[in-house]
């Protein structure tokens, strides 16, 4: 593994503007964080959207996508993936001096969303491990987030000294900056999500819940169960690892989880594992998710509408009211 770190970056060789363009989840924490550290930096959104309200209540110097990427130095593309490459062709392109520098927050865009640029631009992948509420909280408490960073075209001979700056800037070099390419960072990014931290996950907490209901099972000890206690093996494990997880929970829990862990993930679920990384690889995910964006994403829509239905969260909504209450007593 290649980490830089401050030690790789003499100076920061960004001394220009810098635009932002978006300023929702990670836009809004790029933006901040750079500006505090010294950056002068320029805001792109949709006028009159959220993002350029939210720009303007910041007291940012607030464009449109065009005029903000005609003023740069150096663009951050921190758009929703799905309509980065429409507006790259319509509004961004046009616009960008002919040396600017770009940056992405993920691979996505360049590796599957179809964005080339031109010969004349430096483009660089920094990409903050971490939401972006988490990069701009720990960039006020002083820490620092590490990032994924990757250079896919050197135009000015310096392109990764930019990336290095722009990790420095938004608080992530400190903590180090893992060498990676566009792709990469893209496809293990998505499989994270999908097969573990946003789809895994989350079915199985459902899978269990239901199985304990269906049982007779209370539906709120089933909820805190299988979901609210999560939370407290997920904080072992991101401190220690699973091995330190293993040696902090009981031994009946130890013994359990050995016994019932490799079942549960069989070879059935290895396989799946395996055809959900055919698809990233492949493109087939990403194509289907651009065509579902440009359909007005109903069907995304429609099942997170129907999740809100699901049991799981009236018992959820139970047992968080009483965690508040308590909270409030305390």
């Amino acid at each position: 593994m290649n980490v830089y770190g401050a030690r790789d970056l003499p100076a920061n060789v960004i001394d220009g503007t810098v635009a932002v363009l978006g300023f929702g989840n990670q836009g809004h924490a790029h933006a901040l964080n750079l500006r505090d550290s010294g950056a002068q930096v320029v805001v792109g959104a949709r006028t009159n959207g959220a993002g350029w309200s939210a720009a303007k209540q910041a007291d940012f110097d607030t464009h449109s996508i065009a005029e903000a990427a005609a003023r740069a130095d150096v663009v951050a593309m921190l758009l929703p993936d799905e309509v980065q490459a429409d507006l790259f062709a319509t509004e961004v392109a046009p616009a960008m001096k002919k040396n600017a520098a770009l940056v992405f927050a993920h691979g996505f865009p360049v590796a599957f969303g179809g964005i080339t640029a031109a010969r004349s631009h430096d483009v660089v992948l920094v990409a903050p491990k971490g939401q972006g509420h988490f990069l701009r909280r720990e960039y006020e408490a002083g820490r620092s987030v590490p990032c994924m960073l990757a250079v896919e075209h050197d135009a000015s001979g310096r392109a990764l000294q930019v990336a290095l700056s722009y990790a420095s800037l938004i608080g992530c070099l400190q903590a180090g900056a893992i060498a990676t390419t566009f792709r990469e960072e893209a496809i293990t990014d998505m499989f994270g999500e999908q097969a573990v931290l946003c789809g895994g996950v989350p079915e199985l907490v459902k899978a269990a819940f239901e199985t304990l209901v269906a049982r007779g099972y209370s539906p709120e000890v089933a909820y805190i169960e299988c979901l609210q206690e999560l939370k407290i093996i997920a904080d072992l494990m991101y401190e220690g690892g699973l091995h330190d997880m293993r040696t902090r929970i009981s031994k009946t829990a130890a013994w359990g989880s050995f016994e019932s862990g490799p079942r549960v993930i069989g070879m059935e679920s290895r396989r799946v594992l395996e055809a959900i990384l055919d698809e990233l690889e492949s493109g087939e995910f990403a194509r289907r998710w651009l065509d579902e964006a440009r359909a007005g994403q109903q069907q995304l829509a429609a099942r997170i509408r129907d999740e809100a239905t699901h049991d799981i969260e009236r018992a959820g909504r139970a047992v968080r009211e009483l965690t508040h209450k308590n909270k409030e007593k305390a």
